[in-house]
Formats: C-alpha cells, sequence, structure tokens
C-alpha cells in the first residue's frame, strides 16, 4: 500500500473548495462518532438515511449525502489524504465552483453506479475522489509525487500516472476476479471513468486549454508519430502517400516549420537563439492568427520570459499577450500581467494600457499575494509623479 505525501505543483491560488470538504467530512465524522457514543441506535438511522444502496433501499440524496460518511478512522483518514494531495491541482484547473460541481457529480455517478450493480449499501468519498485524481491523471500524468511505501516504510517519487494507475488496476482486478474485501470497487471505477472522461472532453473541445504535458496532448502526439512511421514506411510508394496526404498551404506549412525549429531551440536551452527565431518569425508572419503563430503554453512562457530577461520588452509583452490570449485560464495569468504592467510603465511609457492588466487581477481576487502586489503597482501608476 501506498499512501501520497504532496506533489510537485505548486498553486498560485488557495484551494478553499478542497479545504472545506475535507473539513466537512472530517466534521460529520466526529458528530457521527459522538453520535454513536452517546446513541448507537440513532446514530445507526443517520449512517441508513445517508448511505447509498440499490433496490428498494435506494433514495436520490444518498448519492451525495454518502460521500460525507465513512466507515471508520482509516477509511476517512485515507480518502482525506488523497483528497489533500491531489484536490488542489484540480481545483485550480476547474476553478473554485466548477471543481465543487465536478466533485459533487463524482461522488453521484460512482454512487450510482454501485446503487445499479451491488446490493449492499456504501459510505465514504472513494468514488468522488477516484475521479478528482482520474482528472488529475489527465492534466499532470507525469507530475512526480512523493509516496510512503508502507512495505518497509520507504519514501519515494513516482510519476502521478504510476501512483494512480495502480488503484485502478487494484480495482480492475478485484471487480473482475468478484473480490469482497468491503470495498466499493465499482464505485471507485465509475469514479475514475467520470474523471478521465470529462477532463479529456473539456480539453478536446477547449474548454481547458492543452498543454504539452496532459495526457490529451500526449496521445495526439502518439498518434501523429504513428501515422509519420506509417508514412515512412509506404514512402516507395509516392502515389500512394499523396493519396493519402491532403494538401497544405505552403504559408502554413512555413509556420510550422519556424514554430517547430523554435521548440527544438528551446527544448535544447538555446534561448537567445529560439528568441531571435520567435521574433523573425512573428514579423515575418504577423498577418497570420493567433493560434496559428502562438507556440505551446510552456514554449512561449519560456520565450516572453527570456525576451523580457534580455530587455527585449516589447517583443516580450506581445509574446505573453498572445499567451494570455491563447490559454486564458492560464494558472499564472495573474502573474504575468503585473509583469506586463511593470514592463508597460517602466520601459514602454504605456501607463494606462498597465493600469488595465492591474485592474484585471485586482478584480479577479484570486491569490492575495498577487492581488496586494498588483494594488501597489496600480497606485504607484495613481500617484502625481507618474501622471503625465
Amino acid at each position: 500500500m501506498i499512501i501520497p505525501l504532496g506533489t510537485e505543483l505548486t498553486l498560485p491560488r488557495r484551494p478553499i473548495v478542497t479545504q472545506l470538504l475535507v473539513f466537512a467530512c472530517v466534521a460529520v465524522h466526529l458528530a457521527m462518532y459522538a453520535l454513536d457514543r452517546t446513541n448507537p441506535e440513532q446514530a445507526r438511522q443517520v449512517l441508513q438515511f445517508g448511505w447509498v444502496q440499490g433496490g428498494d433501499g435506494f433514495h436520490w440524496w444518498g448519492l451525495v449525502t454518502s460521500a460525507f460518511l465513512h466507515g471508520g478512522w482509516m477509511h476517512l483518514a485515507g480518502n482525506m489524504v488523497f483528497l489533500w494531495v491531489f484536490g488542489p491541482s484540480v481545483e485550480s484547473r476547474f476553478g473554485r465552483f466548477g471543481f465543487l460541481g465536478f466533485y459533487l457529480a463524482g461522488a453521484a455517478v460512482s454512487g450510482g453506479a454501485h446503487a445499479l450493480l451491488e446490493s449492499s449499501p456504501a459510505v465514504g468519498a472513494s468514488g468522488a475522489i477516484a475521479a478528482v485524481t482520474g482528472s488529475f491523471i489527465v492534466s499532470f500524468p507525469q507530475t512526480r509525487v512523493k509516496v510512503l511505501w508502507l512495505i518497509g516504510f520507504v519514501v519515494m517519487q513516482a510519476p502521478a500516472w504510476w501512483v494512480i494507475g495502480l488503484g485502478v488496476l487494484w480495482s480492475l482486478f478485484a471487480t473482475g476476479l468478484g473480490v469482497d474485501s468491503g470495498v466499493a470497487h465499482i464505485a471507485h471505477l465509475a469514479g475514475y471513468v467520470w474523471g478521465i472522461g470529462l477532463t479529456m472532453l473539456l480539453i478536446g473541445v477547449h474548454v481547458f486549454p492543452r498543454q504539452p504535458y496532459d495526457l490529451f496532448t500526449a496521445l495526439r502526439q502518439a498518434k501523429r508519430r504513428r501515422d509519420l512511421r506509417s508514412a515512412a514506411e509506404t514512402a516507395r510508394s509516392p502515389a500512394r502517400v499523396a493519396a493519402r496526404l491532403e494538401p497544405m498551404d505552403p504559408r502554413a506549412n512555413a509556420i510550422a516549420l519556424a514554430r517547430a525549429e523554435v521548440s527544438v531551440l528551446v527544448e535544447s536551452q538555446n534561448l537567445d537563439e529560439a528568441a531571435a527565431t520567435y521574433t523573425t518569425m512573428m514579423t515575418k508572419y504577423d498577418d497570420a492568427s493567433v493560434a496559428l503563430r502562438t507556440m505551446p503554453r510552456q514554449t512561449q512562457y519560456a520565450i516572453a520570459t527570456h525576451l523580457y530577461g534580455a530587455g527585449q520588452f516589447g517583443e516580450a509583452v506581445d509574446a505573453f499577450s498572445l499567451l494570455l490570449e491563447v490559454y486564458p485560464g492560464d494558472a499564472e495569468a495573474d502573474q504575468i500581467r503585473v509583469l506586463m504592467a511593470r514592463a508597460l510603465v517602466r520601459h514602454l511609457g504605456r501607463p494606462a494600457e498597465a493600469a488595465g492588466l492591474l485592474d484585471q487581477v485586482i478584480e479577479s481576487g484570486r491569490t492575495d499575494e498577487v492581488q496586494k502586489l498588483a494594488e501597489r503597482e496600480r497606485a504607484q501608476i495613481a500617484s502625481p509623479q507618474n501622471s503625465a
């Protein structure tokens, strides 16, 4: 058995919903524990009212209330550790209200699957947390997770896909063999399907911006590599290759080649040449669409940051602007706006644009520290010494 201790991800905003869910589950369990000590019969009635069960014992509210009840302290502790470790990153991706809806829907989906296929009652947040970890593995599959391996009490780091994948495999194995361990494996599997499926869908329809490291992009790149290998294998027959490939606009092809060159230079840490190639591409193809010219998020961020550090503030602001236009929900959007505002005021003489960016940060209220920084910068713009 393994216990996650934390991830490499650093999040810019406080995971309030995750914290509230953990607090609610702990508070409910404490209340049930106290009630069981004073009035066991009433505690049993409350438990029956809140659990989820199929057949004649089914009641719709149990799909959600069962996720706040637990069968014991170890059951509660195990679930809350996973929610505490993986919840904040998923909350950052969905937003607070979106995450709450996603979590409660995960509880309902997993509880409904259990009620449909099992006759025994069930309690626990495991199904909803399976949805959370399923979403995490799609969004951050390569993130390193620090875990405690209980066999030998060894602390180690492993990719998220490995840690969460073990749980998915165990649920599949136990369900396939009909293992009766007192664990609602059907609910777990339904939660994983909900979390993985919904997150893949949201990335696929561009509700969530695609990142070079997420599972959706990785699968698309794998398919592209297979297609390229297939094309190479049939290269002996040009007619067959030509029949399979659609004609490509020469200008779009030139932009794609320039983008590829920039990506290779960034990956090799040759940032000076990468920035020069990028600025040349942006100048030459300034009338092309934003989506066609913008690099993947990490590459675009690396280029913009390097331009800023090199004193090319105008180019840096333009690069950051493209990043925010294509990835409006970026986790570091507020920090980027503050950085852009500083360049606009101190180096480019455009305080009005800077004020607009800082107002967006102040109104968003995402991170107290960044918001206070934006308020200080905004006050400096408004002071008489900065007025023109």
